[in-house]
């Protein structure tokens, strides 16, 4: 696979003396390690995952997604002469893909099970779920920025509601499981076999500890594509610790609107946390917003802005997308420029990524049982 270069500028046909690059510039960590990832993860060797099956599953996935520039350009990398998904291996894996595409509050572990049991390694199967997720990430990073200068054409939706979550009391393991949103802070468990800390090779572990992340079962989990792990981390922090541009609690805060939308308790926990520890005098709306019930709409009782900043994460959250460019407009009214729109964009686009991953991987649980 040759990329002649960044795929996102490439399919928006953004110029690169517009605002909107150079702010893709400015935020060059997220930018440079957003093609490195997808570059990784369309080269990585798979036993089940050939380069024409991967072209195929995100041409899926950017379909559903909503995102026809993205599906198209997928469409155009493999053959269907190509495709050949009829064993009893592919048939578990697409039954799981359908689901954290679409409903990934829905993945359980017997579903995560069914593709281990037909005959995928941990790291084919986290292959796979990399796969999977980064389309979904890259197909609204895409759409937020045609939706920013403005070649975007979708109408007005209906605003967006917060999703299902977990309702079970247990998890897998007999944990309490946290059956309302909350920002305490939860623990978390595998329905896979993570890898053993003493399996890494000393780069990997160096990377690890360097992240702060070698004692999490999480990332232990996800250190099964280790370069993968590797680049999203950089991006995580290309797209939520940097100066200027929106404020972190900003940032915090779309991505815990995302995860209302898609139902991830773990995540909203974690990101609405730092959300009210930016900004200590917005708690009571963080608050407001992890208490919105399913079926009701996320955008209503906060201030102007925040209620548009609110609007914008919900609608780039659905599957299928349902931005449109009054949205932007508005923002803008408000005097967000493009570098922040930018930041609040990648911050919504990222969680996409980030909440299906923590939903089809694993669940939550309670500390302090």
């Amino acid at each position: 696979m040759a990329i002649q270069q960044d795929l996102v500028n490439q399919l928006t046909g953004l110029d690169s003396q517009s605002k909107l690059a150079q702010a893709r510039l400015t935020r060059d960590v997220a930018t440079d390690n957003l093609q490195l990832a997808f570059e990784t993860i369309f080269t990585a060797e798979s036993e089940y995952l050939t380069q024409p099956v991967k072209f195929y599953l995100a041409e899926q996935v950017t379909r559903k997604t909503g995102g026809d520039l993205l599906a198209n350009y997928y469409a155009e990398q493999f053959s269907p002469s190509d495709i050949h998904l009829d064993s009893a291996q592919y048939e578990a894996a697409l039954k799981y893909v359908d689901v954290i595409i679409e409903n990934p509050k829905q993945a359980n572990k017997a579903l995560v099970n069914a593709v281990i049991e037909s005959g995928w390694h941990e790291k084919d199967f986290l292959l796979l779920a990399q796969l999977v997720t980064f389309v979904t990430y890259q197909s609204r990073l895409i759409e937020g920025i045609l939706l920013l200068e403005g070649k975007s054409n979708r109408t007005v939706t209906p605003p967006v509601t917060a999703g299902v979550w977990n309702k079970e009391i247990h998890t897998a393991q007999g944990r309490i499981a946290p059956t309302a949103f909350t920002q305490d802070q939860l623990g978390w468990e595998s329905w896979l076999n993570a890898r053993d800390a003493s399996t890494l090779s000393d780069e990997e572990a160096d990377v690890m500890k360097k992240m702060g992340q070698i004692t999490s079962e999480y990332f232990l989990l996800l250190a099964h594509q280790s370069k993968i792990l590797e680049l999203r981390t950089l991006i995580d922090r290309g797209v939520f610790y940097t100066s200027e541009g929106l404020p972190r609690w900003e940032r915090e805060y779309a991505a815990a609107v995302v995860s209302k939308v898609n139902g991830c308790i773990y995540c909203a926990s974690v990101h609405a946390r730092k959300a009210s520890h930016l900004a200590k005098d917005r708690k009571n709306d963080v608050d407001q917003l992890l208490a919105t019930q399913t079926g009701e709409v996320l955008a209503q009782n906060f201030d102007e802005r925040l209620l548009a900043i609110t609007d914008l994460s919900a609608s780039l959250s659905t599957t299928p997308i349902s931005v449109y460019p009054t949205q932007i407009d508005k923002l803008r009214d408000l005097g967000l420029d493009d570098l922040e729109l930018l930041d609040l964009v990648q911050s919504i686009a990222f969680f996409s990524w980030a909440n299906r991953l923590m939903l089809s991987l694993g669940e939550a649980y309670e500390l302090s049982e």
